[in-house]
């Protein structure tokens, strides 16, 4: 392909190698059907016909992108980029390119055997399942993929020059382009943070739900009824080390699994503000590397996001608040906006303030105030009534079963009860919120604890709700909307209602004061 810039405003076609692609859906069905015929010395029907629908499904694949390529066209001018793509239902997408918000690059392991990338921009507007204002090109070229998101970025050079008389002014010596400048770096002692995290249980675990595929794959008849009633009896007679035996093994495979996600998806992460240009970009990826950019003109604050157990380990992750930004989960990949990865609290605050321009961070929690103790009376009650709760069901679940009820109902009672009443009280110790110059700051949670630092120029309005019990105790939830994030709205919550009426008023001063009555007693 030609060199694309956005000079180039003639339509252009993906790059042919994409049909290339389709290949990864070909290697495991002929893979198995090549090795089965080594083994066995033939290939029936009945012994692969997953493998053979499989085989037709790639030449199924192969038609449609053909089709794809054939009638897909884009180009880049210097209002928008446009898109046309369908053979019956054509589909025409054009971007005016001042609401461009995000332009992100992706590549997966065969996209890149073929030196391929996915380039996807968007206005941020719509959801992830929404395309009408969105634009992916799969695939370009990869040198392709970064001229394009060099294009589509605002970079300083390009204002306009001061006027007045320059033609007396000596021509003066081209200065090399400014480098980058790297805020953060990835560092493989990072990888200690990948087990910190509930994951670590659910990978241990997922070996033996593959028990049942493997044992009917080798020919060994498994009743699912009766391998349950089997795994009880045997668990009831098993020896207690047997027990702790077992939990290390899911342990040690959880926390391997977790590892290796980690790596993939953050293998060479750096966070760095590009030369000439108010972007912040994250680049990252092992098998599948990703490359996501950020205007910094669009940022509205930052999120501090700590997992109990990350907290264990005196770690966090940080989140980017932008408008524009995709609405995606958070996840071990790393969800929208996200701008480290499970690392050192204190990097996370550090580098919370580089990327928000500030000497200090304005997440740091000795600047949180904290909440009336009526809060932590509400979250004591949800932990009474839960405790009750999951008693009462663990005494009828022993009715239903024949299991001693009494055994029931004190286990239920030692796990449930103080398990209920710790997180009760973290809960309340998580609640705070202050203004800390530019920024309104809020924290709550108790599983995921999170600490916002929202802009208060980003602030659009405010939603304040009260329960009847709320309303009794004299609290409320105060909640600052914005345009910026995935939530759309980030609230103080349980805060005593006077006082979150004048955060509030204090934050913005004259937004929410005309919905207010002052009265002097």
């Amino acid at each position: 392909m030609k060199d694309m810039t956005v000079e180039s405003v003639g339509w252009r076609r993906l790059d042919p190698r994409m049909l290339l692609v389709n290949l990864r859906w070909l290697a495991p069905p002929l893979g198995i059907i090549a090795l089965t015929a080594l083994a066995s010395g033939g290939v029936t029907w009945e012994d692969h016909k997953l493998q053979i629908v499989s085989a037709l499904l790639f030449v199924y694949l192969t038609c449609s992108e053909m089709i794809r390529w054939r009638t897909t066209r884009f180009r880049v001018t210097e209002e928008q980029v446009e898109v046309t793509s369908g053979l019956f239902w054509r589909r025409h997408v054009a971007i005016p390119r001042d609401r461009l918000r995000t332009v992100d690059v992706t590549s997966g392991p065969v996209h890149r055997i073929f030196g391929l990338s996915i380039v996807t921009m968007g206005t941020g507007q719509a959801l992830r399942t929404d395309r009408r204002d969105q634009v992916k090109l799969d695939a370009v070229s990869t040198a392709d993929a970064a001229t394009l998101r060099a294009d589509l970025l605002p970079r300083a050079q390009d204002a306009p020059p001061v006027p007045g008389p320059q033609h007396d002014a000596a021509p003066k010596p081209v200065a090399p382009p400014p480098a980058a400048v790297e805020i953060a770096r990835g560092d493989p002692a990072w990888v200690r943070y990948a087990p910190l995290s509930p994951l670590v249980f659910v990978i241990g675990l997922a070996p033996l739900t593959q028990a049942y595929n493997l044992a009917e794959r080798l020919g060994i008849p498994v009743d699912i009824g009766g391998a349950v009633l089997g795994a009880i009896e045997f668990l009831e007679k098993m020896p207690g080390w047997l027990y702790i035996v077992f939990f290390l093994m899911m342990l040690i495979a959880g926390a391997i699994g977790t590892m290796l996600l980690f790596t993939e998806a953050w293998w060479k992460f750096r966070l760095v503000r590009e030369p000439g240009s108010a972007t912040l970009r994250v680049s990252r990826g092992l098998l599948t590397t990703r490359s996501f950019t950020l205007e910094e003109r669009r940022l509205r604050g930052a999120e501090l996001i700590e997992p109990f157990m990350l907290r264990w380990g005196r770690g966090a992750r940080l989140k980017a608040i932008a408008s524009g930004l995709r609405q995606t989960l958070d996840g071990p990949r790393g969800g929208s906006g996200a701008l480290l990865p499970p690392a050192p609290r204190r990097l996370a605050h550090l580098t919370a303030a580089s990327v928000l321009g500030e000497r200090e961070s304005p997440l740091l929690p000795a600047r949180l105030r904290a909440h009336p103790r009526a809060a932590l009376r509400r979250r004591l009650t949800r932990a009474a009534v839960a405790s009750v709760a999951a008693v009462t069901a663990a005494a009828v679940l022993a009715a239903l079963t024949g299991w001693s009820a009494g055994w029931s109902m004190a286990i239920a009672a030692v796990v449930v009860v103080p398990v209920s009443f710790l997180l009760a009280a973290d809960s309340y110790r998580s609640l705070g919120h202050a203004i800390s110059g530019a920024y309104l700051v809020v924290r709550s949670g108790a599983l995921v604890r999170r600490t916002v630092a929202l802009q208060r120029g980003g602030i659009i309005g405010w939603t304040v709700t009260r329960s009847p019990l709320q309303r009794r105790a004299g609290l409320a939830n105060v909640a600052a909307t914005t345009a910026a994030g995935t939530l759309g709205a980030y609230t103080m919550r349980d805060v005593d209602y006077g006082d979150g009426l004048v955060v509030a008023g204090e934050a913005v001063p004259g937004l929410l004061a005309q919905f207010i009555e002052v009265t002097e007693e």
